[in-house]
């Protein structure tokens, strides 16, 4: 009888032992996967900053980008063209709607 308490003593303190280090290594295993996400996770948010950033200040120069070109066109007047040697374009042909579109064409929407 006492060999058998013995056994099994030895036998559940080995599974004991060693059910105890799968759940340590699985624990360990979880704790790396965490740190990796969180690093995902201050890295995306790093990254997603700088790129907002960046696109403000695209923003900001397309802006003053638009003000130049509108100050710019706002100077461009008949004479101004004529003063180049330029003049205002005319328009040599129109193109008819019903001659080159069929029906189904020009009442493309209703399909």
């Amino acid at each position: 009888m006492t060999k058998l308490i013995a056994q099994t003593y030895a036998y559940t303190n080995n599974t004991r032992a060693y059910m105890t280090y799968v759940l340590l290594g699985l624990s360990a295993l979880m704790a790396v996967i965490y740190a990796a996400n969180v690093y995902a996770v201050v890295s995306r948010t790093v990254a997603i900053k700088q790129i907002s950033n960046q696109a403000t200040e695209i923003s900001a120069v397309v802006q003053a980008l638009d003000g130049k070109y509108l100050e710019l066109s706002n100077r461009i007047t008949p004479e101004s063209i004529r003063a180049q040697g330029m003049n205002q374009g005319t328009v040599s042909a129109y193109i008819s709607r019903t001659a080159t579109l069929g029906k189904v064409a020009i009442s493309g929407y209703e399909l």
